[in-house]
């Protein structure tokens, strides 16, 4: 299944206080990605994707995708096991004058159709440990991001979840 946002951010929003744009998904695995600026942005606008407190495209803690008439596409393997079923897109728009758009779209599929599809040769004992690591792998990050996230953009999330942590 392929999921998508076109996302319209007005002129004058700060990265410090981005929109938010959610996209509903299902459970699965996340096996593509894309965004597309069309042309006009001039790198003024920024697109970041979470999951929960957990930033995930750009895998940088703070950063947001940028581009101008340009698809920044690209090949991955996230995991979405676990309630609410929903990424949240945060947009910025550095343009004083015009809004300006990107297209979000993630492509997703059921953990059987992936191990049929990207793992035939394996068994699916070997693709539940595979997930089992990814998922502890996801952990380690997300604690390492918690603390990064205080001093970036996205510091407005912070909220006692995070401190607590």
């Amino acid at each position: 299944m392929i999921y998508t946002a076109n996302i319209t951010t007005p002129a004058n929003v700060s990265p410090a206080n981005p929109n938010r744009t959610v996209i509903n998904v299902t459970k699965g695995l996340v096996y593509k990605v894309e965004f597309f600026f069309p042309s006009g942005s001039a790198g003024l606008m920024g697109v970041a994707v979470f999951d929960g407190l957990y930033q995930i495209w750009p895998s940088n803690v703070g950063d947001f995708f940028v581009g101008e008439d340009q698809a920044i596409t690209f090949d991955d393997m996230y995991l979405k096991e676990s309630a609410p079923f929903e990424f949240q897109c945060y947009t910025y728009n550095l343009d004083t004058v015009y809004e300006h758009f990107v297209s979000a779209r993630i492509g997703l599929v059921s953990s059987e159709v992936f191990l049929a599809r990207f793992m035939p040769t394996r068994s699916w004992q070997r693709f539940v440990e595979l997930r089992k690591q990814m998922q502890k792998d996801r952990d380690a990050q997300a604690q390492a991001q918690r603390i990064k996230l205080r001093e970036t953009a996205f510091a407005f999330m912070r909220g006692a979840e995070v401190d607590k942590k």
